[in-house]
């Protein structure tokens, strides 16, 4: 399985509704790097002004702008390297029209600081925050936060897509409240939990399972489902020695809204118990759909934030090696 696919399936979202009707552009400029201006942009430093010590205001962490041709889609990058720590305890997305999906990550600086074009794999090896159609502002529960570490490089990976007939621009990024280092009780972190085998012929509806294996004791604070268009239901059940099986997540989906959950009670998982995922599927094309990073392929994902954060990969299938595949 190629990274850009590995990375891809972080997406929140990859399209919308109104991107059926543009099936034939969106296929014939996929990945296109030319359609983006602006290439080497410097418009992603951060609002680093504030001390995160009230953990009442939003603040907008990195942003980046574009233009768009007509019938174009493309990727964009925006890094910013932060100049202190930061305990984020939730994210908000910047989401103007013609921005399909955003995925933040952060790591060692690979490139200078600024926007330019790149593509789907382009990506830091931990997940912060990912926004897509429909998704809300997240807040995670008190006393948890993401640690973006000072002299860290985050990589704010825009997916753009411009399915009217004129030019269109705009800024995407993500906003944050944070919250004093004192008052921060558990690190959390951003995992992705499913399958990447997906196989489902055309004019058939299908349920494809995914399991995740905790490999340690940890707990289950947020949750997010994520497939593509043919999506209709999805559940997600805690498969845990203690306590036998425990759904945290049960419900239609919906491709025009995607966003957390938290749950409540929080869910204990002890290591080598399992996230099961179950994706059910509608294909109603005439052709069979298989996984992949467009919304005319399919994914069968859950999102959770869980804590303690224990670094490696962060898309957790026990469909693929367990070696992070981004060294």
């Amino acid at each position: 399985m190629s990274l850009a696919l590995f990375c891809a399936a972080l997406l929140p979202a990859c399209g919308s509704s109104d991107d059926k009707t543009s099936t034939a552009k969106s296929v014939k400029k996929s990945h296109s790097t030319a359609t983006a201006t602006d290439a080497g942009d410097t418009s992603a430093a951060p609002d680093q002004s504030d001390d995160g010590d009230s953990g009442d205001g939003w603040q907008t962490i990195i942003t980046g702008s574009w233009t768009l041709m007509p019938g174009t889609e493309t990727y964009r990058c925006a890094r910013v390297t932060v100049d202190r720590d930061y305990y984020v305890n939730a994210f908000e997305a910047i989401n103007p029209q013609g921005t399909h999906h955003t995925l933040l990550t952060m790591g060692d600086a690979d490139k200078p600081d600024g926007v330019i074009d790149c593509s789907v794999s382009e990506l830091h090896p931990l997940e912060v925050f990912g926004s897509g159609v429909g998704t809300d502002p997240l807040t995670l529960p008190d006393g948890i936060a993401i640690h973006v570490p000072k002299g860290t490089q985050l990589l704010l990976n825009l997916h753009l897509f411009n399915t009217s007939e004129d030019v269109i621009t705009g800024t995407s990024g993500t906003r944050i409240r944070t919250i004093p280092e004192s008052a921060v009780t558990h690190i959390a972190e951003g995992v992705l939990a499913g399958t990447v085998n997906i196989d489902i012929p055309p004019g058939v509806t299908k349920v494809t399972t995914g399991y995740c294996t905790m490999p340690e004791d940890t707990t289950l604070i947020a949750v997010a489902p994520h497939m593509h268009q043919l999506g209709i239901y999805e559940k997600v059940t805690a498969q845990t020695a203690a306590q036998g099986d425990v759904v945290i997540h049960d419900a239609p989906y919906s491709f025009d809204y995607q966003s957390f959950h938290l749950i409540n009670p929080a869910q204990q998982m002890a290591k080598g118990d399992k996230l099961r995922v179950d994706c059910t599927h509608m294909n109603t094309t005439p052709k069979e759909v298989t996984f992949g990073e467009s919304s005319l392929a399919e994914m069968c994902f859950a999102g959770i934030y869980r804590y303690p954060a224990v670094g490696g990969f962060f898309i957790c299938s026990d469909d693929l090696p367990s070696t992070p595949m981004l060294q």
